[in-house]
């Protein structure tokens, strides 16, 4: 989950459907078309008020099926090749190399081009639990990579659920969010991170202790507080602020009986068995 500048300008969005206007088949909606295109933009792409519109029979199929025709070159492809991404815009995974729709263009097929819809993303987004879903009420929806700036600043940390042998893992929005963001976050998290993320977080957590064990000789509660504090700054540094990693070091800190039990388990790894 990060803040990204726009892939185009609102001119070069617009320039791609006047482009395509041109052609007898598709001039007819192009008027409707771009005014769709600035009502997103001057909306923040916001489902609460970008509605969907009906072009006519069998112009809904036409218009998804563009995507489709145009993802892997051109600027959708450099889209999604782009390079520099610390960890996925959308969810945070260590993984790039898609595009997910912020729209869904099984319902808002006139954005299947619009590259301002267009987010580089994991093809977890891509293919996973968000599926068709819009929003969840006002105003829970989405965090839109493009409008929404304040993700520059962290947002999330995720909770170690009791017991600690075979913990769960619960994201939460960061306390002191101001609203709505504190709702627009829970419900980005609710419906982005599905079974990979748990995975690996499951993954993560089990090999701790190991990895503490084998760089700490210590192994006191502030021996592992300290490897907690910069397993957060080396995640920050090397996949972002509200990646996965950086989320769950997060919720380590915040959580002293994770701590404890991190160095209790480190303990026990390295005491010779009893006779």
């Amino acid at each position: 989950m990060q803040h990204l500048p726009f892939p185009v300008s609102a001119a070069d969005d617009e320039a791609m459907i006047k482009k395509m206007g041109k052609k007898p088949d598709w001039e007819p909606y192009e008027a409707a078309w771009i005014a769709g295109y600035q009502a997103y933009r001057a909306n923040g792409g916001s489902p609460f008020v970008v509605a969907p519109h009906n072009f006519g029979p069998g112009i809904h199929d036409r218009q998804y099926d563009l995507y489709d025709s145009r993802k892997g070159s051109g600027d959708l492809g450099r889209m999604r090749r782009k390079e520099g991404l610390k960890s996925c815009p959308v969810c945070g995974s260590p993984v790039t190399g898609d595009l997910d729709h912020y729209l869904p263009r099984t319902i808002y097929p006139e954005f299947s081009i619009m590259r301002a819809n267009l987010v580089p993303a994991c093809r977890h987004c891509n293919s996973g639990v968000k599926g068709t879903t819009v929003h969840g009420g006002e105003p829970r929806r989405f965090i839109h990579p493009y409008f929404d700036d304040w993700v520059e600043d962290a947002i999330w940390y995720v909770e170690i659920v009791p017991p600690f042998e075979a913990a769960q893992f619960r994201p939460c929005a960061l306390p002191g969010l101001t609203a709505p963001r504190d709702e627009i976050v829970a419900f980005h998290l609710q419906n982005v991170l599905g079974t990979q993320f748990h995975l690996s977080m499951a993954t993560e957590w089990s090999s701790l202790p190991t990895q503490i064990k084998l760089r700490d000789t210590e192994l006191s509660i502030g021996s592992v507080t300290r490897q907690v504090a910069q397993e957060l700054q080396v995640a920050l540094a090397a996949k972002g602020r509200n990646s996965w990693h950086a989320a769950l070091f997060r919720g380590i800190q915040f959580d002293p009986l994770a701590i404890r039990h991190l160095r209790d388990e480190a303990i026990a790894s390295v005491l010779p068995p009893v006779a």
